[in-house]
């Protein structure tokens, strides 16, 4: 797949940034659904097809998976196609494609600083409630108020971050979101000359 590259490229549309943005929304919840499906099946399966209640770590491993699994699944899937392929699921499907100035986008440490610098699939609203879980959860099982502001901190975020960078994309003559400038990098469209 050839990539393109440089600065004469053009720039991908905000409607095409915004596709690629949607069409990742409905994989996350496909992943999120996925999990919470598996997570059921634990405390169903524990509590003899719900005869009697599930043990206490039934919950625990419910509330993990719930938490880390989409979370963990939903980066590695997005690291491993941005270090592939330079996009993410949703930008494939938009037609777009993530370059930089060098040639370097799929680096690891391009790859990771554009995925964690505030990128908004991952920042995204529906981790709301698996962090202000996580935050109700953690907080009840240590009673500690650090716990309680990192984990809502996580969820403000998730509310604070999409806002932002569209702010960033509709604000900057290359489109460019928060975390494509933290990466240094842009967002063309594949069939770019």
């Amino acid at each position: 797949m050839a990539t393109p590259s440089g600065p004469s490229q053009p720039t991908a549309t905000f409607g095409a940034r915004i596709a690629a943005y949607l069409i990742d929304s409905i994989v996350l919840l496909v992943v999120l659904l996925i999990f919470f499906v598996i997570g059921g099946a634990v405390l169903l399966f524990t509590s003899d097809l719900g005869k009697e209640d599930p043990p206490d770590a039934a919950f625990s491993a419910f509330i993990a998976i719930l938490i880390g699994g989409p979370i963990l699944f939903w980066s590695l899937l997005n690291l491993g196609l941005t270090r592939w392929r330079a996009q993410t699921a949703g930008m494939y499907v938009a037609g777009i494609i993530a370059i930089s100035e060098d040639g370097d986008v799929r680096a690891p440490r391009r790859v990771l600083a554009r995925w964690f610098g505030m990128h908004p699939t991952l920042y995204h609203p529906l981790f709301v409630p698996l962090w202000s879980l996580l935050a109700a959860y953690a907080t009840s099982l240590t009673l500690s108020r650090s716990v309680l502001i990192v984990t809502l901190t996580l969820a403000l975020l998730c509310l604070v971050v999409p806002i932002a960078g569209l702010a960033a994309m509709a604000l900057d003559s290359e489109r460019r979101g928060i975390h494509d400038r933290i990466a240094r990098t842009r967002v063309v469209p594949v069939d770019a000359p």
